[in-house]
């Protein structure tokens, strides 16, 4: 296989594992991140993704995990992609509900 071949499958790989996490997540928790957006504007998205990063941080200095969370390095990676994607749905579900 090549390289090129290789990485586009990971890519679908990963694309697809991450879909199926956000619609687990987001019917588990009721939506709740749409919601909390729509209660607190745009800022939301900085302060969740400043969160994760934080932890990510954390979880580098510390180790593989999050001692007090115990959060995985590779979650918290995953989590910073999900709620990039999140909220880029959101964005855009806004520009055209304004069309």
């Amino acid at each position: 296989m090549s390289g090129k071949k290789y990485f586009e499958d990971k890519i679908t790989e990963e694309c697809e594992n991450l879909r199926e996490l956000l619609i687990s997540k987001n019917k588990m928790y009721g939506n709740s991140f749409f919601n909390t957006l729509e209660e607190y504007g745009n800022s939301l998205i900085c302060i969740r993704i400043e969160d994760k990063l934080n932890r990510l941080k954390q979880i580098i200095l510390n180790g593989e995990k999050d001692v007090k969370t115990d959060e995985r390095l590779i979650d918290t990676i995953t989590d910073l992609a999900g709620y990039a994607i999140l909220s880029k749905i959101y964005i855009d579900g806004v520009k055209n509900s304004i069309k």
